[in-house]
């Protein structure tokens, strides 16, 4: 059932293309082609991880007590922040490494 579940974004992902459905004649096509899923797909997974992080931050944000389960919550909070800060700093990585290698002109 799960199978069903996780093909689904990757269908979303994918429908542009499919509607389109102009095969890339030279190599840099397939490599921008390519590279605009990718990018797709860290644009929605970056948005959903700061959905989630706002979302924890939300519902936990007045049970902040001195108990264990308060200081657990806390190293929640702050590890979203560090793993946010990393995955925009790789997507930023690989923006300036596109611009780099294959240029900034659509095809």
């Amino acid at each position: 059932m799960w199978q069903t579940w996780a093909s689904i974004p990757v269908l979303a992902l994918m429908a542009p293309a499919i509607a389109f459905a102009a095969a890339p004649r030279t190599w840099s096509e397939l490599v921008y082609s390519l590279v605009s899923i990718m990018n797709a797909g860290a644009l929605t997974l970056i948005t959903l991880a700061f959905v989630g992080y706002f979302y924890g931050i939300s519902s936990n944000i007045l049970v902040f007590d001195g108990d264990a389960h308060g200081e657990k919550r806390r190293a929640y909070l702050v590890w979203g922040v560090i793993i946010l800060f990393v995955m925009v700093s790789i997507w930023g990585i690989l923006q300036l490494l596109q611009n780099t290698f294959i240029g900034n002109a659509s095809l």
